[in-house]
């Protein structure tokens, strides 16, 4: 793009934002960030900034990694069932280099995600051959292999065995802060991944995703546009997977690399909805409360049994997705969306 071109879209861009935000979609996205922007401060009480604010940063953590596996599967149509590799990499390097190496946390979280780059590109290179659902057994495979190789007890002076590494320091000692500096990642990070959808590498991309035969003939590089999608996947995983060992002060092989961790971002991005990029935000954030719902809940007794909810969440959670794949195939965003509008134009007398 030349710097003519650039300087033109630059110019237009205050105009194409204000239209955007007098659209249904542009203002209520707007409302949502401001609600989320303000939240912190809603309540000075301790209970909230320090026990129920940090689920809305663990829920912005996942949007980000949710959002990687999208762009991968849902935007270039390259099928991960081993995505946790990336999250769980960049974790456990960005704890060694802090606990370690005493590296200072904004270079260890740099330096993790870049490793996360280069075990994308690693894993990418023999997975290009593989297609649809023999692309998702490998990268499982993958998974599976670095997930007992990092829980073998003989190798734990190299990767510290099942019980990982503890006591790391938080992103910030300020719930508050923290919360605000994942935020505002977030955000910056939807913003470029709906940009690069909205690109030619986008086009390119899902041009491969509908018809990878079409794409080759038409002389395109689908080589290194798969290696290109995993690798810019694989950089997001692993910024969250950096933020969630802050996060959470530790890393472990079950915690980091479980094949549960994959599917969290499989069942986040498609409960929002497949190539929205967005939805992947909806789906963390009812993930992540809905969870915490069923975990509140406890025990519940019905006549003579009595189960713990809690223990039984993946299977609820397995059969929310089931649902909703039976009866809204692009997720829970756009219906909701179309509902809320509905609604709109019935306020407005439209």
């Amino acid at each position: 793009m030349t710097r003519y071109k650039i300087k033109e879209k630059m110019r237009d861009l205050p105009g194409y934002l204000k239209s955007w935000v007098t659209t249904f979609s542009g203002g209520l996205t707007v409302v949502c960030l401001a609600i989320l922007t303000v939240l912190p401060f809603l309540s000075t009480d301790q209970s909230f900034i320090n026990f129920f604010l940090p689920h809305f940063t663990l829920a912005l953590i996942f949007a980000i990694f949710a959002a990687s596996w999208d762009l991968l599967t849902g935007i270039s149509g390259q099928i991960s069932f081993g995505h946790a590799i990336f999250f769980g990499i960049s974790g456990y390097l960005c704890a060694y280099l802090i606990d370690y190496q005493n590296f200072p946390i904004w270079l260890s979280i740099i330096l993790g995600s870049l490793g996360a780059v280069f075990f994308g590109l690693l894993i990418g290179i023999p997975c290009l051959r593989l297609k649809g659902p023999y692309l998702a057994l490998g990268t499982l495979v993958f998974s599976l292999i670095l997930l007992k190789l990092f829980l073998l007890g003989s190798l734990s002076h190299i990767f510290f065995g099942s019980e990982g590494i503890s006591g790391l320091p938080s992103l910030s000692e300020n719930p508050i802060v923290e919360y605000l500096i994942v935020f505002i990642s977030a955000i910056v990070i939807f913003i470029v991944l709906i940009q690069i959808s909205k690109s030619k590498l986008g086009t390119i991309f899902k041009s491969i995703r509908d018809d990878e035969t079409g794409a080759d003939a038409s002389g395109i590089n689908t080589t290194r546009y798969k290696i290109y999608a995993f690798m810019i996947s694989a950089l997001i995983a692993g910024l969250a997977g950096a933020y969630y060992a802050l996060s959470t002060t530790s890393v472990n092989p079950s915690g980091n690399f479980g094949l549960v961790i994959s599917f969290f971002a499989i069942l986040m991005a498609s409960l929002g909805g497949l190539t929205t990029i967005i939805g992947a935000a909806l789906g963390s954030f009812f993930f992540i409360f809905f969870e915490y719902i069923l975990i509140e809940i406890g025990v519940v007794e019905i006549g003579a049994f009595a189960f713990d909810v809690g223990l039984w969440k993946f299977a609820i959670f397995a059969i929310i997705l089931i649902t909703v794949v039976r009866f809204a195939e692009h997720g829970i965003l756009r219906p909701i969306l179309e509902h809320l509008k509905d609604f709109w134009d019935v306020l407005m007398g439209r």
